[in-house]
């Protein structure tokens, strides 16, 4: 995979009708292999791997936005501590830090509420665009 530059993603971004001026960018990096096998690592399932995660206290938040390689990607995440991992990727092998850009981040509290309210599927991007007026600052609504 090809990291995209900064302008390629904020040019992505903003064709997926999102505000690249209004996220913030991080670095995800590969966990503690240790740890890393204590996550739920279902492959291809970033979201509810991430939920998992952060229900069984692997990460502090859930994190929702997209992956900057090749092109962006809706994906989610963990943070823990100050740093942001993805079990979902790493457990594949060969894993390489990766750039991110984060639409939003849930404590354990916040991301069950809105599963609940998701019918028991975690927060993904499209939940979003169904609340406009909660992520205006990082989703144009017409």
């Amino acid at each position: 995979m090809t990291q995209l530059t900064l302008e390629a993603a904020h040019e992505q971004l903003a064709a997926h009708n999102l505000k690249p001026e209004n996220m913030r960018f991080v670095t995800v990096e590969a966990m503690d292999p240790e740890l890393l096998e204590s996550c739920t690592t279902t492959e291809d399932e970033s979201f509810y791997n991430s939920y998992m995660n952060v229900i069984f206290g692997k990460g502090d938040r859930y994190v929702l936005g997209y992956r900057c390689e090749d092109e962006v990607i809706d994906h989610a995440i963990i943070k823990s501590g100050d740093k942001y991992y993805d079990p979902t990727l790493q457990i594949k092998g060969d894993f390489k830090p990766y750039r991110y850009a984060i639409l939003t981040e849930f404590k354990v509290f916040d991301v069950m509420r809105h599963a609940k309210a998701n019918k028991d599927f975690p927060p993904d991007v499209d939940y979003l665009r169904s609340k406009p007026k909660q992520y205006k600052n990082v989703i144009i609504t017409a």
